[in-house]
């Protein structure tokens, strides 16, 4: 510790503006601390902070723990994309979240809170003896602001929360055939039965559709001979690490009763471990459109692609379905 690194984390604000406003939501507390004013303006919101349970690193580290281990963890105000306090718009640039458990080292995050303490924030009562491990700050940059609006407490905020989706890990045992229809159900996050409908289960030939994608004439018109022919290297390189010539990908069309985006994985994959290649294989990384947008169900048709490589002779795969996305529109929030 020296006073350089005193230096480095003072800070000066402008303007700073308290707004110790408490939202209450879903049975959980969030509390909008207020407002700061120096190269930019910046919000901030204290949430909760799920703590994960601790990593067993015991065992083997195969695809299954390590989807599992970065499972992500939410910040609830972190991607909204405006703030209203009263007749002002706060236009948001994004943000950051962290924990405030290690703070106690934070001198900048510590130089916040008593600042605010000194403009007249009073600590509710609610938020007074929570430790810090299980909060976390929410910072957000906000867009051309000179000044700090003004703002009095019984003056109306409303939230826009911008489109967004939440992962649910599921890891419910499906056995996919080739050819072949099936339906099962499962329990999701909110207790309610999801009904799932596989209309189709079909083997992927990549190259035999990289091929047909790569002659394709519109991309002689858009790309000079050379920068074509290092597109169709790269490609095919990436193509032969991830699925070998003769290999094929499972492809599904589903349907769901809620709307939900389904992620299959084989049972295959999420035993293995990852295996380290010389070209880049997210090059191939790719999501099954379905032709119609309704199925047999007359829900709507989605699509879902195993991208582990199998054998053109393959029946029956053993899989997973191994999470899904919760879709969330974009949606208004008034505290008042």
């Amino acid at each position: 510790m020296n006073f350089s690194t005193l230096l480095d984390c003072h800070k000066k604000w402008r303007n700073l503006l308290v707004i110790g406003k408490t939202i209450e939501r879903d049975g959980r507390k969030y509390h909008i601390l207020g407002m700061t004013l120096s190269d930019e303006a910046k919000l901030y919101i204290i949430e909760p902070y799920d703590k994960r349970e601790p990593i067993n690193r015991k065992g083997i580290r195969n695809h299954r723990r390590i989807l599992k281990e970065h499972e992500g963890r939410n910040c609830c105000y972190l991607h909204c994309s405006d703030f209203h306090l009263g007749n002002d718009r706060l236009q948001t640039l994004g943000g950051m979240g962290g924990p405030l458990e290690y703070s106690t080292e934070d001198y900048e995050a510590i130089q916040l809170f008593l600042d605010m303490m000194s403009a007249g924030w009073t600590v509710p009562e609610w938020l007074q003896d929570i430790d810090w491990a299980d909060l976390q700050l929410v910072t957000l940059r906000i867009a051309n602001m000179e000044k700090l609006p003004n703002y009095s407490p019984d003056m109306p905020i409303t939230i826009t929360h911008s489109p967004d989706s939440t992962q649910h890990i599921l890891e419910k045992t499906v056995t996919l055939n080739v050819g072949k229809s099936r339906s099962f159900s499962f329990t999701d996050d909110y207790g309610d039965n999801v009904q799932c409908h596989i209309n189709h289960v079909a083997l992927i030939d990549m190259w035999k559709n990289t091929e047909e994608e790569l002659r394709d004439p519109k991309l002689t018109e858009r790309f000079p001979p050379q920068q074509l022919e290092e597109a169709r290297k790269h490609r095919y390189d990436a193509l032969e690490q991830c699925c070998p010539k003769g290999m094929c990908y499972v492809g599904i069309e589903y349907e769901c009763s809620k709307n939900y985006d389904l992620v299959f994985h084989s049972k295959q994959y999420l035993a293995s471990r990852p295996e380290s290649h010389q070209g880049s294989c997210h090059f191939l990384m790719m999501h099954l459109k379905p032709e119609q947008e309704t199925g047999m169900h007359c829900l709507p048709l989605k699509g879902c692609v195993i991208q582990t490589p199998v054998s053109p002779g393959t029946s029956k795969i053993p899989a997973e379905l191994f999470l899904y996305h919760e879709r969330i529109s974009a949606w208004t929030e008034t505290v008042s």
